[in-house]
């Protein structure tokens, strides 16, 4: 098959005091070798792999949903412009998409702010207005939908609504109460769920991974390790949460970028960093290995986001700028 090009080999450190390793990515889908036009991905912002093995990719530049088989070859496209009620509207970074086990795709649309909902083949089902932008969706066996807030206001963590839009419930303790922008971005969050419907919250820039059981008890709480090369002394002063909830609208840039969680069937999690680290967790919500990849030289590479699916214990990273997929199979 033509996405099949030969192995793209990063170089990688394994931090923790591991000896050093390799880590093979392995090309699953490269836009670059499409020759029809349609079959090329214009700056993809978000992915989800379901227990099949098929992928489901937010082509933002394109508006619209593309649908891959388990070998990186293209099914279907659904959402553009002009399909009606199911028409996907571009967001940029914020998009984000889940799949259900019956293969339901659910799409956020964070400007509306909607969920959209599709079946497998990209007919569309429903969607619903939720009171706030999204940063996260995730769903479980019972169809219950999770989406994480993008709002200043004192609010829960997580969201919970039904596959028609009936709210649930919402839990969730946030990192900052005081209200403010730098507050805010410190409480935004990416979610995933496990085989069990067990929920995992990493915050987008504070080290910490969350475990909820499926009614939002507080399960685990893990702090792991932000890479060396990510902070220095000067950012190390004030990242604190004492620091940012003294000064909610302080101008500090922190240093972390979490982009992307997922969990695979076995209950292993990974994480996104930065667009070259990548951190792997336990079923507790422990971390037990970072990787940090360097694209080579003559690739412009941007990772983020990652996908994992439920039946293998390969993970994918999706690259904004090339609209391409590498799959990571040794993690």
């Amino acid at each position: 098959m033509s996405t099949f090009l030969s192995i793209a080999l990063f170089a990688v450190q394994l931090i923790s005091a591991v000896p050093e390793a390799q880590l093979r990515l392995r090309p699953f889908y490269l836009s670059s070798s499409q020759r029809d036009a349609r079959l090329k991905l214009a700056a993809p912002t978000a992915m989800a792999v379901a227990r099949s093995g098929n992928m489901y990719v937010f082509d933002d530049g394109n508006s619209r949903i593309v649908k891959l088989d388990a070998r990186g070859r293209f099914v279907a496209e659904f959402g553009q412009p002009g399909s009606g009620p199911g028409t996907i509207e571009r967001a940029g970074l914020n998009d984000s998409i889940a799949v259900d086990e019956n293969e339901n795709v659910y799409v956020s649309d964070p400007v509306t702010p909607k969920v959209l909902i599709f079946s497998s083949d990209g007919t569309f089902q429903r969607s619903f207005r939720v009171p706030f932008p999204m940063t996260s969706i995730a769903v479980n066996r019972q169809r219950e939908i999770f989406l994480t807030p993008d709002t200043a206001r004192s609010a829960e963590l997580v969201y919970v609504f039904s596959d028609t839009g009936k709210f649930l419930r919402r839990f969730g303790e946030r990192l900052i109460k005081s209200p403010g922008n730098l507050a805010r971005n410190m409480n935004l969050a990416v979610a995933a769920c496990d085989a069990n419907d067990n929920l995992f919250v990493a915050f987008r820039s504070w080290p910490i991974i969350r475990k909820y059981s499926p009614d939002g008890k507080l399960i685990s709480e893990n702090q792991f390790t932000i890479p060396s090369e990510l902070i220095d002394e000067s950012q190390q002063k004030n990242y604190s949460l004492e620091f940012f909830a003294k000064y909610p609208d302080s101008a500090f840039m922190p240093p972390l970028i979490t982009h992307s969680i997922s969990v695979n069937g076995r209950g292993t999690g990974y994480l996104l960093l930065n667009a070259h680290s990548i951190v792997v967790f336990a079923s507790s919500g422990k971390a037990t290995k970072q990787f940090h990849f360097r694209a080579p030289r003559d690739r412009n590479n941007l990772f983020i986001r990652l996908g994992s699916s439920l039946k293998s214990t390969a993970a994918y990273l999706l690259d904004t700028r090339s609209g391409e997929i590498y799959e990571a199979s040794k993690l």
